[in-house]
């Protein structure tokens, strides 16, 4: 109960009843008192004999005559006279509740304190923080005394902090060492809402300490809607390489759209709460003559596609994503980052939200290998042919990009696509076979192509015929070759022999051997030659030639019968 009054006697000085006329609802009041009298009055029928007292009377009080008694209390200058309205107040109502018993006065007094309880909160609802905390801290009694008793208040204090010092590094530091911890916080907490008080923007913000310096914090949910923190910087921006000074745009918005680093160079800084200057600068001091550097949020990650042409796959797996916003919207979207880390074709899509039905493409080879161009070449024959596009998204299982593409331009280095596919696949061929790689990116000389075409056929083929005219073989003389001789009785016979070929292709080195067959061959000469074998001495050279007989077929092959092979 004492608590109580005091806390109400707190509420009684001059600030708080100039405000009270106009904020104070009475009629609300009222009610709310006896709502909670009526709450008690049913408690009534079931509570003890001695604790019993007249319900209707307390109402009357309460509705009619409590209102008016706290004011003069509340209200009352002097401290005395607050205190003996709180007696007369709690007499009052325990006359008109008729409580003749010890138990029942209590129960009169706690009731009474509770609705004091209730005023209480009612006016400090209506009234500002700043308000009632001005009436809080006014002093208690004024009187003709006034100034003796502040400058004897004023000695006293200084006084007292002279001699207590808590705020000291020496009490401080003690009071940890003695363990009172939760002593010295709650004094460092005292200081720092003292301090808070001299905020410009107080009761919204305070003052903190972040263990280097001074800062405003937020006192309440509202002070950061009402005065935002914000920091108000005059800088050169550079976005990329070069400086920005495109008034239409916002630089952040250009570095996100090209993915380019931005750059601010601080020259003035200054913090503000709201429209008003920070009391506490730090942080934009700090800032002054360094460089911020802000990289942009990154782009989507790839996702994963397949290229088509009507049902028919032609890439399993490209991994595009966007490179680049241009200014009017249109992404950019490729597959470059794939590129760079593999041999494959460059896929590149333009296309802008706001015209989704004009889409255009771009393709390039130049870093892709010989399998890849071959695909790429079949694909383009097929797309010039069935013109039905679709970028499938592998993990959604839908089209990102479907539809009917016209003129389709593919410029070939052959005269015609087919010529090309035709090409490509020879090399490939031979890149699969010896296990080699040829670079068909740079100009071919017709030398060049005929070689692809025959190492190629041996390759794609069992056998390579075609037809002959003349032939000669040169030789050592020997004792093995004039027994040859001696043996043959005719000019006509088939001829094979195993050659072996050393390869310098498109910039590939590789070497193979195969067989040549003449199907009939006739010895030019053949007595002629066996004479000069037979007189000339060993080691002399000897020249042979052949031409065909009634089958002029040549065969070629890579398919070595293994005893010939050996004996190579």
């Amino acid at each position: 109960m004492e608590l109580v009054a005091e806390y109400l006697a707190n509420l009684g000085l001059d600030a708080v009843k100039q405000h009270a006329d106009s904020k104070i609802d009475e009629h609300k009041l009222k009610c709310a008192l006896k709502e909670y009298i009526e709450r008690e009055k049913k408690y009534n029928s079931v509570c003890t004999m001695a604790e019993e007292c007249d319900f209707q009377g307390l109402i009357e009080y309460i509705s009619q005559e409590l209102l008016d008694d706290v004011t003069q209390r509340v209200f009352s200058i002097k401290k005395n006279e607050r205190r003996e309205a709180h007696e007369k107040i709690i007499s009052k109502a325990i006359a008109k509740s008729k409580a003749s018993t010890e138990k029942s006065r209590g129960r009169v007094r706690s009731i009474i304190a509770t609705c004091l309880e209730i005023i209480r909160n009612f006016f400090k609802d209506k009234i500002s923080f700043p308000e009632y905390y001005l009436a809080s801290e006014m002093i208690d009694e004024i009187n003709e005394n006034t100034i003796i008793a502040v400058n004897s208040a004023s000695l006293a204090l200084q006084g007292a902090i002279k001699e207590s010092n808590l705020y000291s590094v020496e009490k401080m530091s003690q009071m940890v060492a003695d363990e009172q911890t939760p002593q010295v916080e709650k004094q460092l907490t005292k200081l720092f809402a003292g301090m808070s008080v001299e905020h410009r923007l107080y009761p919204y913000y305070g003052y903190t300490y972040n263990g280097k310096n001074l800062k405003s914090i937020p006192l309440s949910v509202d002070a950061e809607r009402k005065y935002p923190a914000k920091l108000n910087c005059k800088a050169t921006i550079r976005v990329g390489d070069r400086y920005f000074d495109d008034t239409t745009m916002d630089p952040f918005v250009f570095a996100y759209r090209n993915q380019l680093k931005l750059v601010l160079s601080v020259s003035e800084a200054v913090k503000l709460l709201g429209d008003e200057p920070d009391p506490i600068q730090n942080e934009a001091t700090q800032l002054i003559g360094k460089d911020i550097v802000i990289n942009p949020p990154e782009f989507p990650k790839a996702f994963p596609c397949a290229i088509k042409v009507g049902e028919k796959t032609y890439f399993d797996y490209i991994l595009l994503r966007t490179e680049k916003i241009l200014d009017d919207g249109t992404y950019i979207i490729n597959n470059r980052e794939q590129v760079d880390s593999a041999p494959i074709i460059y896929f590149e899509v333009k296309m802008n939200p706001k015209n989704p039905k004009k889409v255009d493409f771009k393709i390039n080879q130049t870093k892709a290998n010989n399998r890849e161009l071959l695909n790429y070449a079949r694909f383009m024959d097929e797309l010039i042919r069935a013109k039905d596009l679709h970028i499938y998204m592998l993990d959604a299982k839908k089209d990102f990009i479907a539809g009917i593409v016209d003129n389709v331009n593919y410029e070939s280095g052959f005269p015609s696509i087919p010529e090309e596919i035709d090409f490509l696949q020879r090399v490939c061929a031979i890149e699969n076979y010896f296990k080699v790689e040829m670079n068909t990116h740079r100009d071919i000389i017709l030398e060049e192509y005929n070689n692809i075409v025959k190492i190629s056929d041996l390759i794609l083929n069992d056998e390579v015929e075609s037809t002959w005219e003349e032939a000669s073989f040169s030789g050592v003389v020997g004792e093995a070759m004039r027994k040859q001789f001696e043996n043959i009785d005719s000019s006509i016979a088939m001829l094979s022999y195993i050659g072996e070929c050393n390869v310098k292709l498109l910039d590939a080195e590789f070497k193979f051997k195969y067989m040549h067959i003449l199907k009939c061959a006739v010895i030019q000469n053949l007595d002629k030659i066996k004479s000069r074998v037979s007189i000339l001495d060993d080691g002399d050279p000897i020249r042979i030639k052949f031409v065909p007989g009634e089958d002029n077929r040549v065969i070629d092959t890579l398919h070595i019968p293994k005893e010939l092979e050996d004996e190579t």
